[in-house]
């Protein structure tokens, strides 16, 4: 090696490149005639802006040592060069939790939109160093490639963004702005998940999403080009009118296949839909489409053919709503759940670690059966005589095959997500009030950022990837 090459890469902190782990150091990294870093040689390492697909590598075997993998050093007295930060939803002000960020070393591969069977474990971009984001949101990526445009990926499901860092100095930390870091609000900043929306008259969960930061203008009919498309049950149109009605959603499993997302918020009554509308949810979940229900939604899991039947002890209406605050247990026996209760506490929606209130809860559901089902939060506080009751759950598709198989996700929760965000019944988006997120509104958004992510049991802690090159 010449020592006048490593001497000046890094003389003021006495650094010596030496082999690392995922190859050996060659002298090309900085070439002949100069001392610094040059650009990656494969002419953009992103690829496409619109992408998921490929696969991460991990698979225990050595790979050659190319690209940014040759800009990797190992710093003397225990230091790295990293990367740190905090990743945002899209409006920029709530923390997340369990996102994916990383470093590529290959091209990022276009996302496929509609339900696909996205397991944990298979990332795109074969990431040469990752992290996920721990309850406070914040992430550090640690052995990052020094020198100027290294690209960053975060991503949690199909919500991804991707930017470049101009420069990375060696052996010390850099700070990533907020601004980056929080995911896209609309196609043209990233990629976002096609979702449907089936507008309840009880449950305007389209002024959550936009609370949480979606542009309005990805609020369209099914034949424009948004990626929320918007459906009338029995809420609030859209500004214009005329948006489809939802029975063209869930009566047509091939339009639902089009979809990564499917909300089916409450209706305020119980409105059982056909036997062929609920075979289709079936269908639809069991080859990885994802599900957000609340309260009346019980109908879709319990009423009629009865779609999943061994999801747990589904006894409806058994007290008026109970409005104020109610006293609600974070279940915090299995990793996420104790997760989810530190993160309540961080983003302000808990005072006290493992509990929050409720507002605008029912009593549908007495317990979940584990498995197929995880519960999240029960409560020992609802009107006698039946005081016990269990307000959230999630469950993997298809139910009764083995964990490896599942490929979908459904979610439950037994209060009004958007509890009080709706003005009156003038159309969308003038029907929704403005603001910041209520600390229901803050949990009800973790839930829909854990059926975004990739599939894995609940009962196992999240890993990020391994490194495609060992």
């Amino acid at each position: 090696m010449n020592v006048r090459r490593t001497l000046s890469c890094g003389a003021a902190l006495a650094v010596v490149l030496v082999a690392t782990a995922c190859g050996s150091f060659t002298d090309s990294l900085f070439g002949e005639g100069g001392d610094d870093p040059p650009p990656p040689s494969n002419g953009g390492l992103f690829g496409s802006q619109n992408g998921d697909g490929g696969g991460a590598g991990g698979d225990g075997g050595t790979k050659p040592c190319t690209n940014l993998c040759q800009r990797q050093l190992k710093c003397p007295g225990g230091l790295t060069t990293s990367l740190s930060g905090k990743v945002f939803d899209p409006a920029g002000k709530v923390p997340l939790y369990n996102v994916l960020v990383y470093v590529p070393n290959a091209p990022v591969a276009p996302i496929t939109t509609g339900a696909s069977c996205d397991r944990c474990g298979t990332v795109s971009g074969d990431p040469l160093v990752s992290t996920l984001t721990d309850p406070s949101g914040s992430f550090t990526l640690e052995n990052v490639p020094i020198g100027g445009d290294i690209p960053v990926v975060v991503q949690i499901g199909k919500w991804r963004r991707q930017f470049v860092v101009p420069n990375v100095p060696q052996c010390v930390d850099t700070a990533l702005p907020a601004a980056q870091t929080r995911l896209p609000r609309n196609k043209s900043e990233g990629d976002l998940p096609q979702m449907a929306i089936a507008s309840g008259e009880a449950d305007p969960f389209e002024c959550l999403l936009v609370k949480m930061g979606l542009d309005k203008a990805e609020f369209t009919h099914d034949d424009a080009g948004g990626r929320v498309h918007y459906y009338v049950e029995n809420g609030v149109d859209t500004q214009g009118g005329n948006a489809p009605r939802a029975n063209t959603l869930y009566g047509d499993l091939a339009k639902m296949k089009k979809y990564d997302i499917v909300f089916l918020p409450c209706e305020g009554s119980e409105r059982n839909k056909s036997d062929a509308a609920d075979k289709n949810l079936v269908d639809y979940t069991a080859i990885g489409g994802r599900i957000f229900t609340t309260h009346y939604g019980y109908a879709w899991l319990h009423l009629g053919a009865q779609p999943f039947p061994t999801t747990g002890d589904f006894e409806p209406e058994q007290s008026d709503k109970y409005e104020q605050n109610l006293p609600v247990t974070i279940n915090q026996g299995f990793p996420k759940g104790a997760a989810f209760a530190k993160w309540l506490v961080n983003v302000g929606a808990s005072q006290t670690l493992g509990t929050m209130d409720l507002v605008e809860s029912r009593h549908d559901l007495n317990s979940a059966s584990d498995p197929p089902s995880t519960t999240w939060m029960t409560t020992s506080a609802m009107p006698a005589p039946n005081t016990n009751a269990t307000m959230h759950i999630t469950f993997n598709t298809p139910v009764g095959v083995p964990e490896q198989s599942q490929c979908g996700r459904v979610v439950f929760s037994d209060f009004h997500v958007s509890a009080d965000a709706k003005i009156d019944d003038r159309r969308f988006p003038a029907s929704c009030k403005e603001g910041d997120l209520t600390p229901q509104e803050k949990a009800l958004e973790f839930m829909l950022f854990d059926l975004s992510s990739c599939v894995q049991s609940d009962k196992t802690a999240p890993t990020a990837p391994a490194p495609g090159i060992k």
